[in-house]
């Protein structure tokens, strides 16, 4: 069984254990003296994160998600990559990428002490991905499990010519109501709005949410903070190497025609993405590297 061997190579006593999932996917839960945290293997997804002491998870997660194979999990933080929305080259090709579509592999598990746990996950690519993305690569997530979460997504060019990617951690926050939340760091910004053409705009204050919201915020600042009053505490957002950060909600009638949300969902999550979208494109020389970190912490008000 794929979780038993699992747990024999990389297993942590008393921290971190492989588990059959929902749709029959490896999950690794992890139970250290600072969270509790689950990860699927399909899609490298985070789903939860909850610090000890902290009555509500970090994350949002659709009761209505799927789990199966070729179907994005509606929650959690989603990784979009080699592209951020429509494919580039196929408008019939999966949305956001194909990695958010299949299973990783385990390269590694540490936990440093009791309070840190460290995975390390990597996408192969399959003859399914290759019909979409046929230059050679390694992509690398480094997950660290503490009083605050991290992710590191490592992109690495192994072929002989430069290619171009965009890419996103589409992170779906859990928040108590969505007109009880403030976001900062968005102040002064230039933004495209996906709802108006994709028309250039200007934020000119701190973000609040009272209908469908879809843009992409240009030049942002490394952190971001969500004040959400309903649940007493800030989300801190520190990322690194991105230029461009996405913020989105569907609100009442698109979240009623998305399947795998209920009629209410929209209320209790919001998307802030760090990522690399839109004009925002990343070349990778052969032999190259590149890196996006997130950085996600909780405050109590």
């Amino acid at each position: 069984m794929v979780v038993d061997q699992l747990n024999k190579e990389y297993a942590i006593a008393e921290n971190l254990k492989f588990i059959k999932g929902r749709g029959g996917f490896p999950f690794i839960l992890i139970k250290n003296a600072s969270a509790t945290a689950l990860i699927s293997l399909y899609a490298a997804q985070v789903l939860s994160f909850q610090p000890v002491e902290e009555p509500e998870d970090l994350l949002f997660l659709s009761q209505k998600s799927q789990y199966d194979n070729g179907k994005a999990i509606r929650g959690g933080i989603p990784i979009c990559w080699p592209w951020f929305g429509l494919d580039p080259n196929d408008p019939d090709g999966p949305s956001h990428g194909f990695v958010r579509n299949g299973l990783w592999t385990v390269l590694a598990t540490e936990a440093p002490s009791e309070y840190e746990t460290k995975i390390k996950l990597r996408f192969k690519a399959s003859l399914h991905s290759e019909q979409y993305w046929q230059q050679p690569f390694t992509l690398d997530l480094n997950i660290s499990v503490s009083q605050t979460l991290t992710l590191q997504l490592i992109t690495c060019n192994t072929s002989n010519q430069k290619f171009s990617i965009t890419q996103a951690l589409h992170a779906y926050l859990n928040i108590g109501k969505i007109d009880s939340i403030k976001i900062f760091g968005f102040e002064d910004t230039h933004y495209l709005d996906k709802l108006d053409s994709g028309a250039q705009k200007y934020q000119t204050t701190a973000i609040t949410v009272n209908n469908k919201i879809d843009r992409i915020y240009k030049n942002v600042q490394k952190k971001l903070i969500i004040d959400d009053s309903f649940f007493n505490r800030q989300i801190i957002i520190t990322s690194t190497t991105n230029k461009t950060a996405v913020v989105w909600n569907p609100w009442t009638h698109a979240s009623a025609t998305i399947p795998d949300l209920t009629n209410e969902d929209y209320q209790h999550f919001i998307c802030v993405e760090a990522g690399n979208v839109a004009t925002d494109i990343v070349e990778i020389q052969p032999g190259s590297q590149y890196s996006l970190a997130t950085n996600y912490k909780i405050i109590r008000n």
